[in-house]
């Protein structure tokens, strides 16, 4: 489907209303099961024109695979996969889900002020909750960012996106975009190396550094710069950009942060145990307070001037 396209009237049986967005991956739009009277928000996937025929069957299988692996993840945290597809007259992959209403968290640091940190600290810990169930489920994310997590009236978040992040980039329409979000990635990811559910909580651990600071923990003017920060810096703790903030929120983003895996925290309820130990006053009980970078793993903090590194853990 070319990025200008008219809205269509249909994709699979699946009645459209209107177009709610548009985005690198492809558009998205809010339609109707006329079968169920269900409202929902469907997805469209937009493959390269380049991609030859016979690699655009593998992907669609291969898509189509990690779209129902998707689907079968049922946690309140986690947007609602109702179905996935091949639209017969176009030919577009779309995927069916749960209509949300509220706002990303994308929506939400655009503001550029720090999130409340209690705030933060709740729509962290949600996050890490939803995230330990995928990754329990044998699914990692891969492109956790605010504009993947929805936040609800009620307080709610929900994450998006789960079963298109590992789409390969080549078979994308990129639109001289970056596939990824170079800002939010791990540095394993950055350096194109397989992930894990420690990726994930790395990415978490960067929109936390946000949320609480309403500063992407690692920014430049361009990419390479950015993947190279990724890499190789620490960015400042919360409390030095934000003080008063209380020190064991240093400790959850550090150890989220760690460069080497190893020292992050190992799974997701791990690291909202901690969140919730500091929303409830309490040390963390997973993570020493004082040590938010490891020793060992420390390269140097981010200043903002770009300094090639060198040595352990760079």
């Amino acid at each position: 489907m070319p990025v200008n396209d008219p809205v269509p009237k249909t994709l699979g049986r699946y009645e459209i209303r209107r177009e709610l967005g548009r985005g690198m991956m492809g558009v998205v739009y809010e339609a109707l099961d006329p079968a169920l009277g269900r409202r929902l928000a469907l997805k469209t996937i937009r493959l390269a024109f380049e991609v030859p025929p016979a690699d655009r069957a593998s992907f669609e299988q291969r898509f189509l695979g990690e779209a129902r692996a998707a689907a079968a993840l049922q946690h309140p945290g986690i947007v609602v996969v109702h179905d996935v597809g091949r639209d017969d007259a176009s030919g577009t992959l779309f995927i069916a889900l749960e209509f949300l209403e509220g706002r990303t968290l994308a929506e939400e640091t655009a503001a550029g002020k720090p999130v409340e940190w209690t705030r933060a600290l709740r729509l962290g810990a949600q996050v890490a909750r939803a995230l330990h169930h995928a990754h329990a489920e044998g699914i990692v994310h891969r492109d956790v960012k605010p504009a993947n997590i929805m936040v609800l009236a009620s307080g709610h978040a929900k994450i998006m996106d789960f079963g298109i992040a590992k789409v390969p980039a080549s078979q994308l329409t990129m639109a001289g975009e970056f596939f990824g979000t170079p800002s939010y990635m791990s540095p394993e990811q950055a350096g194109g190396l397989p992930v894990d559910p420690r990726s994930d909580l790395f990415s978490l651990g960067c929109i936390l550094h946000q949320l609480l600071t309403a500063q992407r923990a690692f920014h430049g003017p361009t990419l390479p710069t950015i993947l190279m920060r990724v890499i190789h810096e620490d960015p400042p703790p919360p409390s030095r950009l934000v003080p008063g903030l209380p020190a064991g929120v240093d400790a959850v983003v550090g150890r989220a942060l760690a460069k080497d895996r190893d020292r992050r925290y190992p799974d997701g309820k791990t690291m909202a145990e901690d969140i919730e130990d500091v929303l409830a006053g309490r040390t963390p009980r997973h993570t020493k307070v004082g040590a938010a970078v490891p020793e060992g793993d420390r390269t140097r903090v981010s200043t903002g001037k770009v300094v090639p590194g060198s040595g352990k853990g760079r």
